[in-house]
C-alpha cells in the first residue's frame, strides 16, 4: 500500500513536472532572447544562454527613439486597473443583492447576466464606436474602461450571487439580532467571507483588459490611449526590418505586472477558485 501511495505520487510529480515545462520553455526562451543580439537570435544551433549578455533591446524598448514603452505600460496598468477595481465593487454590490435578496425579477436579471456575454466583440464595437464618438470620449482610456466593463462586470457579478446564495442564512439573522442593519451585515459579516471571490474576479478582469486587442484598435489611436498589446502589434506591423530583440523584450515586460499582481493575491485566488468550484 505504501509503495503503490509513492508510486502515484511520483507519477503527479512528473505530469506536474512536465506541464510546468511545457508552460515555461516558451517564457524562458522569451526572456533568454531578448537577452541576446540580434545575430544570435537567428543563430542555426540556437543557445539558452545568450554568449553575450545585453540591455540594448530594453533600453530600446523604454526610449522615446524606441517603443516608448512607458506610456503604453501606464495606460495598461490604469485601464485595467480601474476596470478590475470597478468591476469588484459592482460584483460585490450587486452578487450581494441578487445572492441574499429575493425581489421580483431576480432570476431575469441573473439571466440577462449571461445572455450579456453573448453580446461581446464584433457585436458591439460599431455601436460602441458611435457612441463613443456622440460623447466625446473616443481615443480616451474612459471608453476602454467602459466597454471592458461590459464584459467584467456582468460575470463578475454572476460569479459573485453564487457565492453569496452559499453562505449561512444564520449568519445574517444573528447580526441583525445584534442591531446591525443591511449595509453592515455586507460590510462586517459577508464581505471578508466572499473575499476570495472578489479576488478571483479583480484577476480575471485585470487580466481580460490587459490582453484585449480588438477594443483598443478601434478605439485608440494616439499615445494618450493606446495600450500595450495595440503598441507591439504596430511594432511587429511595421515596415521594414522587425526588431526581434525589441519585441521579445516587450514581450518579457508586458508579463512583469501579472506576476506581481498574481504573486500578492495567489493564495487569495486559489481559496477562491476552490471554493467557487464547489459552492458554483
Amino acid at each position: 500500500m505504501y509503495t503503490k501511495k509513492l508510486s502515484n505520487q511520483a507519477l503527479i510529480y512528473i505530469a506536474l513536472a512536465i506541464l510546468m515545462l511545457f508552460t515555461l520553455l516558451p517564457n524562458l526562451w522569451l526572456v533568454s532572447s531578448s537577452l541576446k543580439l540580434d545575430e544570435e537570435i537567428f543563430d542555426i544551433v540556437p543557445s539558452w544562454i545568450p554568449n553575450v549578455f545585453t540591455l540594448e533591446h530594453y533600453k530600446w524598448l523604454f526610449s522615446e527613439g524606441g517603443l516608448d514603452f512607458g506610456p503604453l505600460m501606464y495606460n495598461s496598468i490604469f485601464v485595467s486597473g480601474v476596470t478590475a477595481l470597478v468591476t469588484c465593487v459592482f460584483a460585490a454590490t450587486g452578487g450581494y443583492a441578487l445572492g441574499r435578496f429575493d425581489f421580483p425579477g431576480a432570476k431575469v436579471i441573473g439571466f440577462l447576466l449571461l445572455l450579456a456575454q453573448m453580446f461581446q466583440g464584433p457585436l458591439i464595437m460599431i455601436p460602441w464606436y458611435q457612441m463613443a464618438a456622440d460623447w466625446g470620449i473616443l481615443n480616451t482610456k474612459l471608453v476602454l474602461i467602459l466597454i471592458y466593463g461590459t464584459s467584467t462586470i456582468p460575470i463578475g457579478v454572476w460569479l459573485m450571487m453564487g457565492f453569496f446564495k452559499t453562505l449561512p442564512k444564520e449568519l445574517e439573522e444573528s447580526a441583525m439580532m445584534d442591531g446591525c442593519n443591511k449595509l453592515q451585515i455586507f460590510a462586517k459579516i459577508y464581505f471578508p467571507l466572499v473575499k476570495p471571490g472578489l479576488v478571483a474576479v479583480l484577476l480575471y478582469s485585470f487580466i481580460l483588459s490587459w490582453n484585449d486587442y480588438q477594443y483598443a484598435l478601434i478605439l485608440t489611436s494616439s499615445i494618450d490611449a493606446k495600450t500595450i498589446q495595440l503598441g507591439i502589434a504596430e511594432l511587429m506591423d511595421s515596415m521594414g526590418k522587425a526588431n526581434w530583440g525589441g519585441i521579445m523584450a516587450a514581450g518579457v515586460a508586458t508579463t512583469i505586472p501579472i506576476i506581481i499582481l498574481f504573486s500578492f493575491i495567489q493564495r487569495q485566488l486559489i481559496e477562491g477558485l476552490t471554493a467557487g468550484s464547489v459552492k458554483g
